[in-house]
């Protein structure tokens, strides 16, 4: 396969995965308007707590606002990823129910509790069941744009939340970063679009390093950790291979331990730290420290670092390295990056139940 092929690339990708990544700042633009204008009625008034609720692409939204607003939300904010909501959801909870779909089961019950409970509703959605009930019940309704895969969506998921969670005076105005992080996503698609030739293609080099090796992703927390999470998840519905990984400076208290066996135990890894200037000085040490441990089990080992200035733009530079190398490498794959069979498989065997 030849990752500077357009007609090669575009043969294993009939959906059209490359334009949602290239178009992705176009994305950010647009979930700004949405966030700066859609109606919010609900009361912010008394709000101890937010949950998002929501599952797979339509759950990163709440991972990336939670790590982006870690030390600037004025409550705590959690994403629930099941069928069941936390015992302290009351009345005083602000719920952000979010389902591209609108139809994801886990996140329907969690929607129904909160209703029963008397939770404040905010629904992000495109339709389906979720859209109704909202409408029914008069929930305010963020519009989510069809055509996308979910996992494609992840500006519309999060953006908005990030306007409204400001709008209700629970977090900051992030109309700034978000232009930010605009202009560092056009930038990033300049450097990792499909025109650019391998040679000079940071996410075609990794996506060519990964091939035919077991990646590995390690951020740091409170915020890259929750790009690891989405590297991983990106490389398993795009690229079609599993991925593992963990987060600084948890991982130092258990398994960096288990890098300490047979030397050949680690040579089929390949192995991702995802670098911020916003790290803890203790975490970069820790980092580099666990970096040179995992080498030397044979295991081979590089730095991604962000860019931009604001916390925002750097988390989604990281994200878009990631998003590319997982196109890049379903190329490599010989997989078409769209189609999520398995998923659709258990759907329609939990369908029948």
């Amino acid at each position: 396969m030849n990752l500077d092929s357009r007609a090669e690339m575009a043969a294993l990708d009939p959906s059209g995965m490359r334009e949602h990544l290239e178009q992705f700042p176009d994305q950010l633009r647009a979930a700004a308007v949405t966030g700066r204008e859609t109606p919010v009625s609900v009361s912010a008034t008394g709000v101890r707590s937010v949950a998002v609720v929501g599952m797979g692409g339509s759950a990163i939204g709440g991972e990336m606002a939670a790590g982006y607003l870690a030390d600037g939300l004025r409550v705590p904010l959690e994403v629930v990823r099941d069928y069941r909501l936390p015992g302290h959801v009351d009345s005083d909870t602000l719920v952000y129910v979010s389902s591209y779909s609108g139809n994801t089961e886990e996140t329907l019950s969690c929607y129904e509790e909160a209703r029963e409970r008397g939770a404040r509703i905010v629904v992000s959605t495109t339709g389906g069941e979720v859209g109704r009930i909202a409408q029914e019940c008069g929930h305010d309704r963020v519009p989510v744009p069809t055509g996308y895969p979910p996992r494609a969506a992840l500006g519309f998921g999060l953006v908005p939340l990030l306007f409204v969670l400001a709008r209700l005076g629970l977090a900051p105005n992030p109309s700034k970063d978000v232009d930010d992080a605009v202009a560092v996503c056009e930038d990033g698609v300049a450097r990792l679009g499909l025109d650019v030739p391998s040679a000079d293609n940071e996410a075609k080099e990794i996506a060519a390093w990964f091939h035919g090796h077991a990646p590995v992703i390690y951020g740091s927390a409170p915020a890259t950790s929750v790009v690891a999470n989405r590297w991983c998840g990106q490389l398993s519905e795009n690229s079609k291979v599993v991925a593992h990984r963990n987060e600084l400076p948890e991982m130092n208290h258990n398994e960096i331990v288990g890098w300490s066996g047979p030397p050949s135990l680690g040579g089929g890894a390949r192995v991702v730290f995802l670098r911020d200037s916003d790290d803890h000085s203790r975490v970069v040490r820790r980092a580099d420290f666990t970096r040179d441990a995992i080498a030397r089990t044979g295991a081979e080992v590089r730095d991604v670092a962000s860019a931009g200035s604001t916390r925002l733009a750097r988390l989604l530079s990281l994200v878009q390295v990631g998003d590319f190398v997982s196109y890049y490498l379903a190329a490599l794959g010989g997989v078409d990056p769209t189609p999520v069979v398995p998923i659709d498989e258990l759907k329609a065997e939990l369908a029948r139940f």
